[in-house]
């Protein structure tokens, strides 16, 4: 049986997604909820730091030279501004800064907003019909645990002002 890249990629992607989400349910996050928010998304935030590999679409002999190095640049940059982002967010939530919040938010924001774009310059350039080089391990092995750590900073987010209130309450 001959699969195409697309398929290949829908197998791996799936599989690891299962894989990290089973190691996050299993492993992570029961740690992380017993964890106030702070030292809950901090964590997260930092592995979204990592967020620079996809400037390696940038390199020379890193990706197939036809690429258009618009839809490739748009993609670099906007893996560095989440990964930015979310060094800033982690930075000011580790000082305690009253700007921390607002700025996971944005964060979140900016990285939501960078997966969605990443999804649809790959599906319009074919991307993975063509030669990536190492960034089709980072979409297949490191993608999923952005993913996750997103849905659960969000999660996070929205349920800190009833860890806010539990606090108080228990003061």
């Amino acid at each position: 049986m001959i699969l195409n890249n697309w398929t290949i990629l829908g197998i791996q992607s799936t599989i690891g997604l299962v894989l990290y989400t089973l190691i996050f349910f299993w492993y992570v996050q029961p740690r992380l909820s017993k964890s106030p928010f702070e030292k809950a998304v901090l964590p997260l935030l930092l592995l979204h730091v990592f967020r620079f590999a996809g400037f390696a679409l940038l390199v020379v002999g890193q990706v197939d030279p036809s690429l258009p190095r618009q839809a490739l640049s748009a993609i670099a940059y906007g893996d560095l501004l989440a990964g930015l982002s979310a060094l800033i967010a982690a930075l000011a939530l580790r000082g305690k800064s009253s700007l921390a919040v607002p700025l996971i938010w944005l964060f979140t924001f900016i990285g939501v907003a960078d997966i969605v774009n990443v999804g649809r310059i790959a599906i319009g350039l074919d991307l993975f019909n063509q030669y990536i080089g190492t960034m089709w391990f980072v979409s297949i092995l490191f993608f999923p645990t952005l993913l996750i750590a997103h849905i659960y900073i969000v999660y996070r987010l929205l349920n800190k002002g009833n860890e806010d209130l539990k606090r108080i309450e228990n003061t």
